[in-house]
């Protein structure tokens, strides 16, 4: 009964958003969740292509005796897992509360408690990224595939020594932690997102986009790939999470201008300028492949496939992004027109 209302209540926000919401001649919100959806089987569809080429490709490191991951380093990805839930829940804990009383008072009803869970959210994301990010460039900025761009000091290529995997100690630790919170975040969408969602099928194809990265890349000896893409997600992340938290619950305006000027300029340099550099260059910088071509040629192809998905998925999100700055710095006033729900709420409030 209770997952009747849930559904029938999804689906009238949902058309009541894509009747309410446009981008003026841009783009359209309607209809994106129906395209979200065959991308998302298109691209599970060309990835099970890939089945047999990563069991030839670990013979192959095998019998070249080149470095790969240990699957005994696994365990990190299971010791992750279960500190991410844990400190999700310390999170919970602590914060719900106070955002809950400081939440803006349009929220009502189911509304509100679907808005207070995503700003609790958000907060452990701001928290989490900004460790991660701190440690990756502790850690691999002297590395020679460590982008100058995100303060590499001794860039090269960013294939270096490929098709051994990276000569780093932290590397198996730091991909093992961060993808176990790529796969909480994909599974926690998978069981409950379904209820709450209404871009369901959107962040479905986010999560998996990434999840598959990691593992692929993991698979192919590209860590280096991965932890360039992990760090410049990473280092927008922050400011996304922190904006988006201080936005429904700040106070001070010019803090929420500051905020959401800092979400530009970190999403636009790192998603939208650094993202494209570093995948042109491993198209056209890659001796390593061209070392081993027959071998590690659909190793090139899976890599650069995923990038430029996520990367369209950048550019979508991009026209939302100036969409909700043109209204913060037109009109002074913070309206989410990506969040089709917020926009319902909105509406109601004008009228």
């Amino acid at each position: 009964m209770i997952s009747n209302i849930l559904k029938s209540k999804k689906q009238q926000l949902l058309q009541e958003g894509q009747q309410n919401i446009t981008l003026g001649k841009l783009v359209k919100f309607s209809h994106y969740e129906t395209i979200f959806k065959y991308s998302f089987f298109a691209v599970l569809f060309v990835i099970s292509l890939y089945s047999l080429d990563v069991i030839q490709f670990q013979q192959f490191l095998k019998e070249k005796n080149l470095r790969r991951f240990d699957w005994s380093e696994l365990k990190w990805l299971v010791i992750g897992l279960i500190l991410i839930h844990i400190t999700k829940e310390i999170n919970r804990y602590l914060v719900h509360d106070y955002v809950s009383n400081s939440l803006d008072k349009k929220y009502v009803g189911f509304d509100r408690q679907l808005r207070v869970q995503k700003i609790v959210k958000w907060i452990y994301d701001t928290f989490y990224y900004s460790v991660a990010t701190i440690f990756a460039y502790i850690v691999f900025r002297e590395e020679k595939w460590f982008p100058t761009q995100l303060g590499g000091q001794n860039f090269t290529e960013t294939m270096y020594d490929f098709p051994n995997m990276p000569d780093n100690p932290w590397v198996p630790f730091y991909y093992m932690i961060q993808t176990s919170s790529h796969v909480h975040a994909l599974l926690l969408l998978m069981f409950h997102g379904t209820k709450i969602e209404l871009k369901y099928w959107e962040y479905l194809l986010h999560h998996f986009l990434a999840v598959s990265l990691l593992y692929f890349s993991t698979i192919y000896n590209c860590e280096s790939i991965g932890i360039v893409v992990l760090v410049l997600h990473d280092i927008s992340d922050i400011f996304l999470a922190y904006g988006r938290t201080y936005a429904d619950i700040g106070k001070n305006k010019i803090l929420v201008y500051v905020s959401f000027s800092a979400i530009q300029i970190s999403w636009l340099y790192t998603r939208v300028y650094v993202f494209p550099i570093k995948i042109y260059d491993i198209i056209v910088n890659h001796p390593g492949f061209s070392l081993y071509w027959e071998n590690t040629k659909h190793a090139l192809y899976n890599q650069v496939g995923l990038m430029v998905v996520l990367f369209g998925m950048h550019i979508y999100w991009t026209i939302f992004m100036i969409k909700v700055g043109i209204g913060i710095f037109s009109a002074g006033k913070y309206k989410n027109v990506y969040d089709n729900r917020e926009n319902k709420l909105d509406h109601k409030k004008e009228n």
